[in-house]
């Protein structure tokens, strides 16, 4: 049987996947721990992967075409430094962001972005080092992959994070 859409139903019944988030109830609450986390662990297994690839194949003779490594670590020194401050930025108008919001969904909306976008931000810096390490051939430049680890550990969206996040919102319930 097939059914039948009238104008005036698609107005007013909501699609399946936009789910009424006005109630911030434990399953929401866990499905957005869970979305989150999936996405901090693939950004940063892919940073992972990536500097292990590049890190195999400088040692298989096949990086190192650069002459300019200098010009590359400092490039990679200023850009780590300003993608860390830019991610701490993020991370931290957040909290003062949070206090403004008027709902769980909101609120909700608003971690995710601006968790994702800092982790991206850093994890720019990362990559650049990683394509850096294979371009000049010299594995110091794989050291300014290690901030990007500390950040993604200190902003992991733990339950205790998430307990602080909801502590924050401005006018929930």
């Amino acid at each position: 049987m097939r059914a039948i859409y009238r104008s005036n139903d698609l107005a007013t019944a909501s699609p399946r996947y936009l789910r009424d988030m006005e109630n911030s109830t434990q399953e929401q609450l866990a499905a957005d721990k869970r979305t989150l986390r999936i996405i901090w662990l693939a950004i940063v297994s892919g940073v992972v992967m990536l500097s292990a690839i590049m890190t195999f194949l400088l040692q298989s003779g096949a990086g190192g075409t650069v002459s300019q490594g200098n010009v590359f670590f400092t490039l990679n020194a200023a850009l780590n430094i300003a993608s860390i401050l830019l991610g701490f930025t993020i991370q931290r108008k957040l909290d003062a962001a949070l206090t403004f919001t008027k709902s769980y969904a909101e609120a909700a909306g608003l971690i995710r972005s601006r968790c994702i976008i800092s982790l991206a931000v850093v994890e720019a810096s990362a990559l650049f080092a990683a394509v850096a390490t294979f371009l000049t051939g010299d594995l110091l430049n794989l050291a300014f992959v290690v901030p990007f680890f500390a950040f993604s550990w200190l902003f992991f969206p733990s339950d205790s994070r998430f307990a602080y996040w909801q502590a924050m919102i401005g006018d929930e319930r």
